[in-house]
């Protein structure tokens, strides 16, 4: 015979406690009855309001029908009627408040303050509201003799009514409607904090997508340009000068190499340190990658011995994106031009200026631009609070000049 196994041990053990659940769902101790089903967290609508139309067709109309005193006349076939003529209004409370309420002034009391309560929730404290109250306090107030008010318990019986059935059902009213409308206010503000907040997503994700495609095009555009020219320049060398060939290529992959650097950097592949970043300290290795592709170009690198501080690194980080935009400028238009760059700090921030002389050649190289690099350099001037200023000199050449405060707040650029 085979033996039951650890986990048919286990749950015959749970089964046979008191109270235990059935595998199948049922009720607990009660094996095989199926588990009652949870509770609606509300009520379905046409269910709340028909309720208090059936509360009152089966409780109070047969009460009215058999008790003369059950209404607003002395007689119960018509206190009746008048009794299921408010019940049935009050199945359309939610459209027609105002219509119902006047309706149920002529009925028994828990109808006209069922009416009321819900004129109060949906229109909320208005001139009709007003009237209505009015009638229905002068309404509750008719069934009681108001002769004899010399004692305590006949003038607690005269204002029992209007308070129960007429002033409570209106504070409630009023509350909920004030609720409703504190709920609707705050659902509101929440949209516009969420439309606001989408808003902001938004301005930060095409801002994020301005700076990347800016740094992509700083990068992308010089190290290209830069191995463009020293292809040419291979493809022009003879086969008898191998160590030419053999240099330009070297410098073609160094470059190659840089841009891969810059751009994994850009992507957060490999983020260097910001100390290795691009800075004032590359500017001379910079300018001479220029020389070796044929520009003919100066550097003069000034600031006083004891004097301002270093600018900070995303002063630099930008300078040095300036000038190296600058310079791509120049290969794309103007080879054959002698350019000076000029990089000075001052007590009141960092100067720089590329001028390039008139090319006078005229063959420029076919190289693909993209028209956005003059704007690239203004933006990064313009984030860091400087200016930038570019356009032609006098004597036919090009000038690009810039002023950078001494210290910025590093933009998300900078780490790069």
């Amino acid at each position: 015979m085979r033996q039951p196994t650890r986990q048919q041990r286990s749950r015959s053990r749970h089964s046979d406690r008191p109270g235990a659940a059935d595998p199948a769902g049922g009720l607990p101790g009660l094996p095989g009855l199926p588990a009652l089903p949870p509770l609606p967290a509300r009520l379905p609508r046409p269910l709340v309001d028909l309720a208090p139309t059936a509360l009152v067709l089966l409780v109070l109309v047969p009460l009215a029908a058999n008790d003369p005193d059950l209404g607003p006349t002395t007689s119960a076939p018509v206190n009746a009627g008048l009794m299921t003529a408010g019940a049935l209004a009050l199945a359309v409370r939610r459209r027609y408040p105002e219509a119902v309420t006047a309706v149920t002034l002529l009925s028994g009391q828990l109808p006209l303050a069922i009416a009321l309560y819900a004129l109060a929730a949906r229109r909320g404290a208005t001139l009709a509201l007003g009237v209505l109250a009015l009638l229905a306090e002068a309404r509750l107030l008719l069934p009681f003799d108001e002769g004899d008010l010399t004692t305590y318990s006949a003038l607690a019986n005269l204002i029992e009514d209007p308070a129960v059935f007429g002033a409570v059902p209106l504070a409630l009213g009023l509350a909920a409607h004030q609720r409703a409308r504190a709920v609707s206010a705050l659902a509101e503000r929440n949209r516009l904090l969420e439309e606001a907040r989408r808003h902001a997503e938004e301005r930060a994700v095409a801002a994020e997508r301005a700076r990347l495609a800016r740094e992509m095009h700083d990068i992308v555009s010089n190290r290209v340009s830069l191995i463009t020219l020293h292809a040419g320049g291979a493809q022009l060398a003879t086969a008898d000068d191998p160590v030419a060939v053999r240099a330009t290529l070297g410098l073609i992959r160094t470059l190659g190499q840089q841009a891969l650097t810059e751009l994994r950097g850009l992507l957060g592949v490999l983020t260097p340190a910001s100390d290795q970043g691009p800075s004032l300290r590359g500017l001379a290795a910079l300018v001479e990658e220029s020389r070796q592709a044929g520009l003919a170009v100066g550097l003069t690198l000034t600031g006083p011995a004891e004097g301002p501080p270093a600018p900070g690194p995303a002063v630099q980080y930008a300078a040095y994106r300036i000038v190296q935009e600058a310079l791509t400028n120049a290969h794309k238009h103007a080879p054959a031009a002698e350019v000076a760059v000029t990089v000075e700090v001052r007590p009141d921030g960092l100067r720089l200026a590329v001028v390039n002389s008139p090319d006078g050649t005229g063959g420029a190289p076919d190289l693909p631009s993209g028209g956005h690099g003059l704007d690239g350099m203004r933006t990064r001037a313009d984030d860091l609070g400087g200016t930038l200023h570019a356009g032609p000199t006098p004597d036919g050449g090009f000038a690009v000049r810039a002023r950078l405060p001494l210290a910025a707040t590093a933009p998300s650029s900078a780490a790069n």
